[in-house]
């Protein structure tokens, strides 16, 4: 795109951010999600049936060193208004690119990586990826993907919010919810929601945990068989045109 395409689409973006997210200026959403200096990047809109923009999920592709080694990772950045949430595909979209990156240097290590803000973001990653550090089933995160977490958060220039947890990040993307909506994440089951809360208490303050997936073939196919198995009836109702 030319400059001048890239900046009214940024804009166009920031409108729908502004109604999701706080704590970030126009200037740096700009610089965070379309202007990356990534080796590439993607960017998926949303629009609903009004035409009206509705969401975008940006996907960035890195290519760096990562312990002295060649490797691919991705970021991703997504945002979409409540009323639209789980009425897409964009997902499918997502997990078929990464599939395509991944074939691209398939004996080349390549991940995601992310400092997640809100649990409504780790639940759903953990409950789609089979593999994810941290996670509950887990009482420590390995120390060799440790070091690729605390390298990958000080590449990115993620500021600690703890010296004692390298895995809690300054993010300042706050998630605009309500009293009664925060209490129910507080008050959640789920053992990713709870697990996500009890070690990143301070996510309304625009904190960060760390997390990173491994990726392969085989993960981002159980990711995709995952994610299709349990929105079947609600994808099927997509495809026909029915109400979701």
């Amino acid at each position: 795109m030319l400059p001048d395409e890239r900046e009214a689409l940024a804009r166009q973006l920031y409108t729908v951010h502004a109604q999701i997210f706080a704590g970030l200026d126009y200037e740096g959403f700009r610089k965070y999600v379309v202007e990356r200096p990534s080796w590439h990047t993607w960017i998926y809109v949303r629009h609903n049936m009004s035409h009206q923009l509705v969401g975008y999920t940006a996907i960035h592709e890195f290519r760096l060193k990562l312990k002295g080694e060649p490797s691919t990772v991705i970021r991703m950045e997504a945002g979409t208004l409540p009323s639209a949430r789980g009425r897409d595909l964009t997902m499918v979209y997502g997990l078929m690119r990464l599939l395509r990156i991944w074939l691209r240097h398939p004996f080349q290590r390549v991940c995601m990586f992310a400092a997640l803000t809100h649990p409504s973001s780790y639940t759903f990653l953990a409950r789609y990826a089979p593999v994810i550090f941290p996670h509950s089933s887990l009482e420590e995160v390995p120390p060799s993907v440790m070091g690729q977490m605390e390298e990958l958060a000080e590449g990115f220039g993620l500021e600690r919010v703890d010296e004692k947890n390298p895995l809690l990040r300054r993010v300042d993307w706050i998630t605009l919810e309500t009293d009664s909506e925060r209490a129910r994440w507080q008050a959640s089951t789920r053992a990713d929601t709870r697990f996500y809360i009890a070690n990143n208490p301070g996510y309304p303050q625009g904190h960060g945990l760390c997390t990173l997936i491994p990726l392969n073939g085989l993960i981002v196919f159980q990711c995709l068989t995952r994610f299709l198995w349990g929105r079947a009836g609600r994808l099927t109702r997509l495809a026909l045109g029915r109400p979701i």
